[in-house]
Order: structure tokens, then C-alpha cells, then sequence
């Protein structure tokens, strides 16, 4: 059965709209400083909120960094994804890639700052299921090639969605050190993913991957 979502009371709703302001008070820091090294206090500050009341509502920054990409990757619209791939498996993959590119590069001066942070801090609640997450992107990318049973017994399919995770991450931590600008990030992916599908070995798809 479905499960119902119970409308907020008005003290729930009040404590949302709290929650709502530090969230939005940090995406504005981050964007004006170029990075997340601001305080609590500052946070709570521009919230026009107590420091305490804050760390009451939110917990910490990490917890609010952690949100603010979640909200990112919600805009990654994987069903149209696969719409526009048309049941082609190949392109699902290389498309799945390019969405995750355009959504970083989108915005690099809001993005490069807050990755800058999940790389350099260790977190074991949000890091972890943040990433997660991210293998969970990977794991649909590469669902139609499980289907059309490319995917041989070599190796299994958590192999390649964990490859495909692991090389998108070193690629974005190139990209947010400035070591790769946004097209040669997207030709990193491009080239990556397209390597890595020709293992596979798919019939007539040599030529066009190449």
C-alpha cells in the first residue's frame, strides 16, 4: 500500500520554514565567499537566527552542505533521461554522463566550493549515503545494458556501476581543483565512459564508440 504522509502542524511547519532560511542563508554564503569555511554563527547570522537555535535545527554545516547537493541532484531527471537515450543502451550510459557534467558545470562557482568540502571532510552519515546515492545514478545508467544482457560473467553489474562511480569522482575532483576546465571535464567523461562500454564488447558498437 501507499504510505501517507501526515501534514505538518503548525509548530512543524514553523520549524521548516526555520530550517528553510539557514539552508538558503548557506547556498548564499557559499556563493558569495567561493567556499564553505564560514562559521556557524555567520550562518546563523544571515538566517536571522540564534547560533544555537540553528545548531537545534540543522545539527551542523556538513548537515546543510549535504542537503544542498541532494536538492542539486534532484534536478538530474534520470526517467528522461532514458526517454531521450530511445532503449538505446549505449547512449543511456554516455547521456547519464553528460546530465551529471551539465549539472556541475552549470554552476561551477557554487559547486566547485561545496565538492571542495565533500572531498576534503571526512563524514560518516552523509558521506557515505551521499555516495550511495550516487552508485544508485550509476546502477540506472547502466540498467538497459543489464536488460539487453551486455553485461556477459566476467564481472557483475555492481562492478561496473561502482567503475563508472569511482571514475566520475576522480574526473569532478580534477574539475573542481581547476585541473580540467567544463569542456575538457565533459570530454574526460565522454571518453571515459565510452572506453570502458567498449570492454563490454558489444556487437557493431566498436566503430561508433571509438
Amino acid at each position: 500500500g501507499h504510505e501517507t504522509v501526515k501534514p505538518l502542524n503548525g509548530r512543524e511547519k514553523a520549524k521548516e520554514a526555520r530550517r528553510q532560511l539557514i539552508i538558503k542563508a548557506a547556498e548564499e554564503l557559499v556563493r558569495e565567499t567561493s567556499s564553505t569555511s564560514f562559521s556557524m554563527h555567520d550562518l546563523a547570522k544571515r538566517a536571522g537566527l540564534s547560533t544555537y537555535t540553528t545548531y537545534n535545527l540543522i545539527g551542523s554545516k556538513a548537515t546543510v552542505f549535504y542537503i544542498l547537493l541532494n536538492q542539486c541532484i534532484d534536478r538530474i531527471d534520470t526517467a528522461r533521461i532514458l526517454s531521450e537515450a530511445k532503449g538505446d543502451p549505449l547512449d543511456c550510459v554516455l547521456q547519464s554522463g553528460n546530465a551529471s557534467v551539465n549539472l556541475f558545470v552549470s554552476d561551477p562557482d557554487f559547486y566547485r566550493p561545496l565538492m571542495r568540502f565533500v572531498f576534503g571532510v571526512l563524514d560518516p552519515v552523509h558521506r557515505p549515503a551521499f555516495m550511495d546515492r550516487s552508485y544508485r545514478y550509476w546502477r540506472a545508467a547502466i540498467a538497459p545494458l543489464i536488460e539487453a544482457g551486455h553485461i556477459g560473467t566476467e564481472f557483475m553489474p555492481v562492478d561496473l556501476a561502482r567503475d563508472l562511480l569511482v571514475f566520475f569522482t576522480g574526473a569532478l575532483e580534477f574539475w573542481v581543483h581547476g585541473e580540467l576546465d567544463s569542456e575538457e571535464f565533459r570530454a574526460q567523461i565522454r571518453h571515459g565512459l565510452a572506453m570502458r562500454l567498449m570492454t563490454l564488447d558489444i556487437k557493431d558498437s566498436r566503430e561508433r564508440l571509438l
